[in-house]
């Protein structure tokens, strides 16, 4: 790997120090970010007697950016790691990885062939993001053809996932990856509108089991819907809606809806208020008592950055909260920004979208009610380029909270974190 990057460094430096051989632009470009954490009750209720986790995670990023006119080259070097997880004198560990690799090919000047592995964004995240927030990010290892013409952007992709070259089978084994993924993207902007058009099909390795006999296949569900957005100064109005169909692993039907709603009143040039409300559907889990039962009515957001939308403490859809009641959010936001000072409060209300049973009267069922959650949050701008972020949040349970996820009521469940982000620019041909 050092091998690997000392030749692209070469590589590009040949591009700068010959530019007359050469129109091509070359981009170095780097991000450190240290965040310190305390977690009592993160992801879930806090237990009761339970001792509150600390620590300080870094994401340090090496970014290179090569573009000519008949192509792009995109690399990103990342080295994740939590402060003290080897030793002062340490050799090697496995903290370093490619988050990105990728060329782009321009066919024409508004078509073109883009391939390797890249983070996928789309959108407002919800079904595809690039989870920036946590310190490994998300990247995907993918084929795009782009065509961009005028106001309109049209992406087909298309991906194939195996755990190493193989002289047979096309057996996949590694947890939470697809195993093969399509996907249709169209968007359309006017002045003040854009809408989008999203199409997923995404392909899971399933195994059956009959006897001696194991048989493997591949099982495919379907997302298709779209967002849209409508700007009437000071009022923007956006909306979103999804619909799930196909097979789950194991062989379950899928049957499942998103929509949300929100709308931003800037009410000032430094204030605005959002107002908003989100819902995903979920399986009862009174219908999944039922044996004769075969439908998962529970919506999966799949692979977007699911900690933008329903809390910062990640209660749910952040690795959690799947196949499982489903989810209304209804929201608050106020947000506040002048010159280098942002400061932020969002204020949730959270009902399970389906049936909860009570544990301990398994006949009955609770109240959808899984309480509520409040987000503070600032950022300064300490120079070009260095941001200090912090927040503090803090869950209040129910009973019904307890039932899906344990813990105590009780307890105070919260969640305050501060991070520096340094983003520098080593090297710009073009400047």
């Amino acid at each position: 790997m050092k091998r690997t990057i000392g030749t692209t460094l070469i590589l590009m430096a040949l591009s700068v120090a010959l530019p007359e051989f050469s129109n091509a632009q070359f981009v170095m470009s780097g991000e450190l970010r240290p965040r310190v954490e305390y977690r009592h009750g993160f992801k879930s209720p806090a237990e009761e007697d339970m001792t509150a986790a600390a620590f300080i995670s870094q994401r340090s990023r090496l970014n290179l950016a090569y573009k000519n006119e008949k192509m792009k080259i995109g690399l990103s070097f990342q080295d994740v790691r939590v402060w003290g997880d080897v030793p002062q004198l340490n050799l090697s560990d496995n903290s370093f990885s490619v988050h990105e690799a990728w060329g782009e090919y321009f066919i024409t000047p508004t078509l073109s062939l883009k391939a390797g592995r890249m983070e996928l964004v789309y959108d407002d995240a919800r079904m595809l993001g690039n989870v920036d927030w946590a310190q490994q990010g998300r990247s995907h290892d993918i084929g795009l053809l782009k065509w961009e013409p005028a106001s309109w952007k049209i992406h087909a992709g298309f991906a194939f996932n195996q755990d190493k070259e193989q002289l047979q089978n096309r057996i996949y084994t590694v947890a939470g990856n697809y195993k093969s993924l399509q996907l249709l993207w169209i968007n359309r902007k006017w002045d003040n509108l854009g809408l989008s058009f999203l199409f997923l099909n995404n392909g899971k390795q399933n195994t059956e089991e009959n006897g001696e006999i194991v048989s493997y296949n591949t099982r495919f569900s379907q997302t298709f819907g779209g967002t849209g957005s409508w700007e009437l100064k000071p009022l923007t109005l956006s909306g979103s809606i999804y619909k799930q169909t196909g097979k789950d692993v194991p062989e379950v039907e899928i049957d499942a809806l998103m929509y949300a709603l929100s709308l931003k009143w800037s009410a000032t040039k430094t204030l605005s208020i959002t107002p908003g409300l989100e819902h995903l559907s979920g399986t009862s889990q009174k219908d999944a008592a039922d044996p004769d039962f075969n439908e998962n009515n529970s919506f999966n957001p799949f692979y977007g950055t699911n900690h933008k939308f329903n809390g910062n403490m990640d209660y749910y859809y952040v690795g959690n909260h799947i196949n499982s009641v489903g989810l209304q959010n209804i929201y608050l936001k106020v947000n506040y920004a002048k010159n280098r000072l942002s400061l932020g409060a969002d204020l949730h209300f959270f009902n399970a979208a389906a049936d909860i049973i009570d544990p301990e009267n398994p006949a009955e069922t609770m109240d959808k009610n899984l309480g509520q959650e409040l987000d503070i949050y600032l950022g300064y701008k300490l120079a070009d380029n260095v941001m200090l972020n912090a927040g503090y949040s803090q869950y209040f349970a129910t009973e019904s909270t307890i039932a899906l996820k344990g813990g105590s009521k009780d307890e105070t469940s919260n969640w305050i974190w501060a991070s520096l982000t340094f983003k520098p620019q080593f090297l710009n041909t073009a400047k």
